[in-house]
């Protein structure tokens, strides 16, 4: 079964064609290909992959859910390496990149937005906030953000984020819901950093709107462990930076449950927490409508 691309592209990783993976796994056409992607990051992604995304995938829009601090990070990071490779005489235009350049539109989403900055902040201890605060004013803003990575997310993983996510990102994803009622919009892809876990609980939102089977939501999300194996060690190195562990690389399916079962217990189901956060039945069957065959 091919659930990933083929040929592979150089420098994206953990990339699919969502409807194609969801259609191959239940054996029935049920989303329309080439229509809906996810992905991670595209900034090391060579002139010859986005042309790719052009020519072969035909996208259109990409959806960029990362944090202020993680396109800062890449900016610095493409930066020296546009610097070495001047230095090794590599023609530029070819091989570097270019965070999310290319003939589509880009909707930069700060996933991790302002309510779920104050409730992480509301975690810390005291004399933790004041020494963030301060790393912050100096401008160390990774060294502040690694204060909550230790104290914060590390120690909630992979299900406790999740939840929180859905506590305290409401707008964020209700705006990348709406970019996907607009048919102008696609094919559209969606990426953050590793393109599992905010591009994951976008990509399950849709799937559970449009009635694909909690299995295949649940297989659909766990290819990321595959989708993520070629870069997995610098992924690993990444997130121990922030103070977070390896476990924040991986892509385990009960991931998937514990959001379903979520939804379900704190909010009453799916299209009650939808309603909850401004996106209504009418939007909901108009993602039906474009999606599904």
């Amino acid at each position: 079964m091919d659930t990933t691309t083929n040929p592979p592209f150089t420098g994206i990783y953990n990339f699919r064609d969502v409807g194609h993976v969801v259609n191959s796994l239940g054996g029935t056409k049920l989303i329309r290909d080439k229509f809906l992607y996810r992905s991670g990051r595209l900034d090391d992604a060579t002139s010859a992959d986005r042309e790719k995304l052009v020519s072969e995938y035909d996208l259109r829009t990409v959806i960029d859910l990362r944090t202020k601090s993680e396109h800062i990070k890449q900016t610095q990071t493409l930066k020296a390496k546009n610097r070495y490779l001047a230095a090794a005489n590599v023609n530029l235009q070819t091989d570097a990149a270019v965070p999310d350049q290319g003939p589509w539109t880009v909707h930069k989403i700060n996933f991790a937005g302002r309510n779920f900055e104050m409730n992480m902040l509301k975690q810390l201890k005291w004399w933790q906030i004041i020494w963030l605060l301060t790393l912050m004013l100096l401008q160390f803003r990774m060294a502040a953000i690694r204060i909550l990575g230790r104290n914060v997310l590390g120690p909630k993983g992979l299900l406790g984020l999740s939840k929180d996510s859905l506590r305290f990102c409401q707008a964020e994803i209700r705006e990348a819901l709406e970019v996907l009622t607009d048919f102008k919009t696609y094919p559209v892809l969606i990426h953050c950093t590793q393109g599992k876990d905010r591009s994951g609980l976008i990509v399950m939102l849709v799937l559970f709107v449009l009635g694909v089977p909690l299995e295949q939501v649940k297989a659909d999300y766990a290819l990321s462990n595959e989708g993520l194996a070629p870069v997995r060690a610098s992924m690993i190195k990444e997130v121990e930076e922030i103070g977070m562990d390896a476990d924040y690389t991986k892509a385990p399916p009960e991931v998937v449950e514990t959001v379903w079962n979520f939804l379900q217990t704190e909010y009453g189901g799916v299209d009650e927490y939808l309603d909850l956060i401004g996106f209504p039945e009418q939007k909901r069957r108009t993602l039906r409508k474009l999606l599904l065959v």
